[in-house]
């Protein structure tokens, strides 16, 4: 390692993730450009994780353990250990190509005034081992590489960036003021979409990162309601079409999540906030008749919809 000062901090929120660490972290400290600092921040797993990253050694790892208190809160407490400019994010089910550290110190040079810099990445569900490449050029085939036009308008057809395919600078961080801890979902999409209405966003089309499609599933979140204190409306631009659509359509998902839950208050009231859409018009009809069935009819659908699910893939399966 040479003496030059590292620019990434590479932070890994880790909650059990006992079989898949190990192979993250290495994939990390198996990086081209080798000046880094990794560290893995343990939110109070129950498994082996702990001992695992723990097991690993490497003179740029540092772990360390906290409290369990989300992903969110996780990648904010790696954030404010860190020591360097730039800041790469990995989940700690997900892996790097070898040269992810490097196209984004490339990418990093040629837009320095960027805060925000992503790769497309590759999908994979570890039980059926399919892989689904996200489009490498999300303009379609005019353009290749830069920096984002209209993020919303690009985020709305494209879900880039993700979470293990980006690099930001920490200063954005703490202009914007890090995740929102107590988000249920869409955190990392919320922190984005927060960094683009300040900054410029550059993008490469090449394939450096692999996510692992093993996240709780969306059954799980129903009904849960965030206690942060951001709100996607916080985001609301008069006159931004492609802005206020996005922010409509990420709402109208927290809503649906919502109208699960004993009190629909929340869920009544997002209907309201988001009826503006156009984009998200067939999504919203979705959350108003939710709001409408009983309490009780949706707790059944909840119970019985993974079962529907397993046996339409069963079927599926068995056609092909």
């Amino acid at each position: 390692m040479n003496s030059k000062k590292p620019m990434f901090s590479v932070v890994i929120p880790l909650y059990n993730k006992e079989a898949h660490v190990a192979e993250t972290i290495n994939s990390a400290l198996s990086q081209t450009y080798r000046d880094f600092e990794l560290i893995v921040v343990d939110d109070g797993s129950t498994d082996k994780s702990l001992q695992i990253a723990l097991s690993i050694t490497d003179p740029r790892l540092k772990v360390f353990s906290k409290k369990n208190g989300g992903v969110s809160d996780a990648r904010n407490h790696g954030i404010k250990k860190s020591n360097h400019q730039y800041i790469a994010l990995l989940d700690a089910d997900d892996n790097w190509e070898p040269g992810f550290l490097a196209e984004m110190k490339r990418l990093i040079d040629k837009y320095p005034f960027c805060g925000l810099y992503a790769a497309a990445y590759k999908k994979i569900n570890p039980v059926t081992s399919t892989i689904n490449p996200v489009t490498s050029t999300i303009y379609g085939n005019e353009v290749q590489e830069g920096i984002v036009d209209d993020f919303f308008k690009v985020k709305l057809k494209h879900h880039v960036p993700w979470s293990s395919a980006i690099v930001i600078n920490k200063s954005v961080f703490d202009n914007v003021g890090g995740f929102p801890v107590g988000m249920i979902g869409g955190e990392d999409d919320y922190t984005w979409a927060k960094i683009a209405t300040k900054y410029n966003i550059a993008f490469t089309p090449k394939v450096l990162a692999v996510y692992k499609d093993t996240c709780v599933s969306h059954n799980a979140r129903l009904g849960r309601i965030d206690s942060c204190k951001e709100s996607w409306f916080d985001l609301y631009q008069e006159g931004d079409f492609y802005r206020n659509e996005f922010i409509a359509r990420k709402a109208i998902y927290a809503g649906i999540r919502y109208a699960y839950s004993p009190s629909r208050d929340k869920s009544n009231e997002i209907e309201k906030q988001t009826e503006f859409t156009v984009l998200s018009k067939k999504l919203w009809w979705d959350l108003y008749i939710l709001n409408r069935v009983p309490y009780q009819g949706l707790v059944m659908w909840k119970t019985m919809s993974p079962r529907y699910r397993k046996v339409k893939h069963w079927v599926k399966q068995l056609i092909k």
